[in-house]
């Protein structure tokens, strides 16, 4: 091969690497990008610097660093962190107001006068709005519009009904701009990110923009031309918008002392990149019952897969996928015949379909995994612990059937725990024979301990509440709250057949029910919709939610609903979380 098709050949094998590391989106690519430019002196001081001193600059006393507003307060704690002992800057105390006249000087805005700063790192622009909005995705061009004034309703971006959209902002944190437009629109202003965060989570139809840092669970990663920010999800080569510039800026005096900001500002965005954790993408979903009419469907089409044909590629967007298998899989008992049956048992050849899904753990506390008796429930448990698919919620005692499911990911180490709290067709596990493992609140806590142990998140898994309702229970909630008073990260939970009411408590998420995932209960609509949700972490930190709901169609095949057809599925779950928010319950057990 000639030199000049060697190098061609390069070139093709660089831009082939170059696309595909364009497929994922991480915020860790902008950090880097901004490093790198820093390093190159292509983040040019906002204001000229003066002559640096000959000597090597040391300061022999704590850095006095001052944080605005415009930074969120987990990002300005890992900078006062990462800058420690960077560029003769030894260790740094914080400063409560540009009037103490501080060292340095972190902001997403202008650096303040009579400081020197450079670019130390980039945060994309995220559009937040509250979780009930119904749209996923604008445009760049949109975003434009309804800065401008020209768009203010959510219908006219692909809403199913009329919402008027009203527009939040931090004080002093500049927008870039998109497409050339400036916000001309009258928007509510705020002065610190918690301010905003409560009050766009709480109002209907609300639109602000924030670095990715700023987002949380409790409002809605709205995309930008495809672009999800606060869930790593989409091309960042592909972005519209520019992201925000984060400035670190010292004080004159520090650079005639001989303080090298540039040097400093890329020491943080170095920092920045190796510590920012990836964006674990984990899927829950509800009841998967694969015996009675769906093993019919199963059978007659000869294809155990059946079941997720439609779903598999949402499914497969994830990390780690997650269900309530309420049902036995086993050849020691044949399927009953009987239509009207409880008895719900499908052939062990069913967990190809969960394989094929890519299920990584199930809870079998419910009240249908062992009605067919401890041999076959035991041979479901080894069926799908063969197949790689963790178990929670049962075994062969009481000590098993409560030690949780491990799951690891992004280099996170998830436990899953399975109780339940609605008589099972068989036994409760004992110390010494199998079954389900019960809620029993007094040891529920050393559980979580014990998890918490083995693992950096630990969700429960409820089986609970009342039937055919929307509304949990007064019990349903003690019994959530109880379990993150004792550390639980997030609370999960199923059994009504329908989707249920969303909570937060202390920070934390309370899912009451997901609703029907694949089942044979088709003879409403309520029983016949769920909701898939995709839980995204960084790190331990529950950084946002996307609801993808779900219509179980030819008996057991769910598809995803369009914003129109799910309306209803949506109108119940919020109904639901308003009715708990306000201390309205729905029917107690007997």
């Amino acid at each position: 091969m000639t030199d000049t098709a060697q190098e061609t050949a390069k070139r093709q094998r660089n831009g082939q690497q170059v696309a595909r590391s364009a497929a994922t989106f991480s915020r860790r690519r902008l950090l880097i990008v901004a490093a790198g430019a820093t390093l190159a002196g292509c983040a040019p001081f906002v204001q000229q610097r003066p002559q640096l001193a000959a000597t090597p600059f040391a300061l022999r006393r704590p850095a006095t660093f001052f944080a605005d507003a415009t930074v969120p307060r987990a990002l300005a704690q890992d900078a006062m962190r990462l800058l420690a002992g960077q560029a003769g800057i030894a260790t740094l105390t914080p400063a409560t107001s540009l009037t103490a006249q501080p060292d340095l000087v972190l902001t997403f805005g202008a650096p303040p006068p009579h400081y020197s700063g450079a670019v130390a790192s980039a945060s994309p622009l995220t559009a937040i709005s509250d979780l009930r909005t119904p749209v996923d995705n604008i445009s760049a061009g949109q975003l434009a519009s309804i800065l401008s004034g020209t768009i203010s309703d959510w219908k006219v971006v692909g809403a199913p009904v009329s919402l008027s959209i009203a527009l939040h902002m931090l004080a002093n944190l500049p927008y870039p701009n998109p497409k050339g437009v400036q916000s001309s629109v009258a928007a509510q202003s705020h002065t610190t990110f918690d301010s905003l965060i409560r009050a766009v989570s709480a109002t209907p139809g609300t639109l602000a923009l924030v670095p990715v840092e700023a987002a949380n669970w409790t409002v809605k990663n709205i995309g930008i031309d495809g672009l999800y920010p606060a869930q790593e999800r989409g091309n960042p080569a592909q972005a519209t918008v520019a992201p925000f510039t984060l400035t670190l800026s010292a004080s004159q005096t520090l650079i005639r002392q001989g303080l090298d900001v540039r040097k400093l500002a890329a020491a943080l965005a170095k920092g920045l990149t190796a510590t920012t954790p990836q964006t674990l993408d984990m899927i829950v979903v509800g009841d998967i019952m694969l015996g009675r009419g769906v093993n019919d469907q199963m059978v007659s089409h000869n294809d155990y897969l059946y079941p997720y044909r439609q779903i598999r590629a949402e499914l497969q967007t994830a990390d780690l996928r997650v269900a309530n298998l309420e049902c036995t899989l086993t050849d020691l008992v044949p399927p009953p015949t009987d239509p009207s049956t409880f008895t719900f048992v499908s052939s062990k050849r069913a967990v190809d379909g969960l394989v094929y899904a890519g299920f990584n753990a199930v809870t079998v506390a419910n009240n249908h995994s062992n009605g067919s008796g401890e041999p076959a429930f035991l041979d479901m448990v080894h069926t799908l612990t063969s197949h790689q698919i963790a178990v929670c919620g049962g075994g062969h005692t009481l000590a098993e059937a409560r030690k949780p499911a491990i799951l690891t990911a992004k280099g996170l180490r998830v436990a899953l725990l399975g109780y339940d709290m609605i008589t099972p067709q068989g036994p409760f596990a004992t110390a010494t024979s199998s079954g389900l493992a019960p809620v029993d609140l007094e040891t529920l806590p050393a559980d979580i301990a014990a998890a918490r142990q083995q693992a950096d998140l630990v969700m429960p898994y409820f089986h609970w509440g009342i039937e055919y309702t929307k509304d949990p229970t007064k019990v349903q909630q003690q019994v959530a709250h109880a379990a993150i008073d004792a550390g639980a990260d997030i609370v999960l939970g199923n059994h009504p057949h329908w989707t249920q009411a969303i909570e937060e408590y202390r920070g934390k998420l309370i899912i009451y029910s997901f609703g029907n995932f694949i089942f044979d209960q088709d003879w409403s609509r309520p029983t016949m919709e769920s909701m898939l949700i995709h839980f995204y972490w960084r790190g331990t930190t529950l950084t946002s939610l996307r609801f993808v709901p779900t219509l179980d169609e030819n008996i057991c095949q769910p598809r995803i609903e369009t914003p129109a057809e799910a309306v209803g599925v949506f109108e119940r779950m919020w109904s639901g979380t308003d009715m708990l928010a306000h201390g309205e319950y729905g029917p107690e057990p007997e």
